[in-house]
């Protein structure tokens, strides 16, 4: 029941603020080098409720994986990397905020001055703080190494997605969206390297991504209250924000899902059928033509191209089916099989609804030696799949995608892994 409290209150914390919108924009005067808000700033209103999608989706998906689902996709850290252990993580989880205030001492400008980004930065790390620690000793949840029990947020992953949101507003939104790749990719690798350390589950670190990002999103906002115009050294670039773009983003995002294998698996004179497996990945998409939107355009319900490159990790365990086996525990494979992929990619826009598209790819599949139930020797073969998705812009520079994929893993001398998975992923646009 505090779980479900404690889950309720956030995720309303979160939400509350998405009525009303008076949108606060501003422009650089090109005489004076000022910056000029249009519109009154508000606590409540559509354009502060819209920053807080993001978060409180990702603080979602968090609570819904929370327990079991969360637990069952620990499996894919066990059965690939089930003694890693390093203390890199402790240190990388800094490397977001270091790269903050690394520009801002080496002369780079961001959108704010020094007085009004460290007020910012203080309010956000006191919202993330008193939030992640309240929680964790609420909830109580235990680690999986067993070592304690405040697992739940991962207070790591909060940290280092926090200051990455920051390197996000202050350069990615206006100077190159790379800054925002390359902080929420030491951001993510934080994260990962909390879930290889066996320190947390998935579930603990997306909410702690999601609690790091809504720490910030109301340090802006607050900071936006108290400054008004004031101290802002940089506007955002010149980018007209569409949730549907005529033409796609290109971008870079991670993915989870699950995965089965379809059919009948074959294997040393035995047939088995596979349970519902989990899948991991990272992916970007380059579109030609890239995010190039126009009032007047012509091409808005045409095709756009583009390629899409991949590398899942997945693991699946199965049951027999001839002969069929009652003993517990069964000794039945565990398949993991890695793929590394390339190919085309075509979208088109769906109104103001969702962009939709599909993809063809091909390339490197690995299946993983492991000996679970039975032995399974490496092997390297081909991939051969493709996939259906559709898109859409959740806040400004994040994209939101939900896909099904098709794939075949094809090994010589094992047997070939023809598999379907869906999921979601999250995704830095790249203008």
């Amino acid at each position: 029941m505090k779980k479900a409290i404690a889950f309720i209150i956030l995720v309303i914390f979160s939400a509350g603020f998405a009525a009303g919108q008076t949108t606060s924009s501003f422009n650089a005067d090109s005489v004076s080098g000022s910056i000029n808000f249009q519109g009154k700033q508000k606590l409540f209103s559509r354009a502060n409720g819209g920053r807080l999608i993001l978060p409180a989706t990702l603080i979602a998906a968090g609570s819904a994986m929370y327990g079991k689902p969360g637990i069952m996709f620990q499996m894919l850290r066990d059965n690939y990397t089930p003694d890693y252990s390093s203390t890199l993580d402790e240190y990388v989880q800094y490397s977001p905020v270091a790269l903050l205030y690394g520009l801002k001492i080496s002369g780079i400008d961001g959108r704010s001055d020094w007085t009004r980004l460290i007020t910012t930065n203080a309010i956000s790390a006191v919202i993330m703080a008193g939030t992640v620690n309240a929680i964790k000793y609420t909830v109580k949840e235990p680690r999986p190494d067993g070592s304690r029990d405040n697992g739940f947020p991962s207070g790591h992953t909060a940290l280092a997605f926090m200051s990455a949101s920051m390197v996000h507003h202050e350069y990615g939104l206006t100077r190159s969206p790379w800054y925002s790749v390359a902080a929420y990719g030491l951001a993510s690798s934080t994260a990962i390297m909390r879930v290889m350390n066996n320190s947390h589950y998935i579930h603990d670190v997306i909410t702690g991504a999601g609690m790091g990002i809504l720490s910030t999103e109301l340090g802006y906002i607050f900071a936006d209250l108290i400054f008004g115009k004031r101290h802002l050294l940089r506007e955002e670039m010149k980018q007209k924000f569409s949730r549907v773009p005529d033409t796609p983003y290109s971008y870079f995002g991670s993915t989870l899902g699950f995965t089965k294998i379809q059919g009948i698996i074959k294997m040393s004179g035995n047939e088995y059928r596979a349970l519902a497996g989990r899948s991991a990945s990272v992916e970007g998409a380059f579109y030609f033509g890239n995010g190039k939107d126009s009032e007047n355009s012509s091409s808005k319900s045409s095709l756009h191209t583009g390629i899409i490159i991949n590398a899942s990790v997945n693991s699946s365990s199965t049951y027999s089916i001839n002969p069929i086996i009652t003993i517990y525990p069964s000794p039945v494979p565990t398949f993991n099989w890695y793929t590394i992929t390339a190919g085309p990619v075509i979208s088109a826009r769906a109104a103001n609804l969702f962009r939709y598209g599909a993809t063809a790819e091909m390339g490197y599949a690995g299946l993983k030696e492991n000996d679970f139930g039975s032995y399974i020797p490496s092997r390297a073969g081909i991939s051969l799949g493709g996939s259906l998705f559709i898109e859409r812009h959740i806040t400004d520079g994040v994209i939101l995608k939900a896909f099904a994929r098709s794939n075949n893993a094809i090994f010589k001398n094992s047997p070939d892994l023809p598999s379907l998975s869906y999921g979601g992923s999250v995704a830095v646009s790249l203008y």
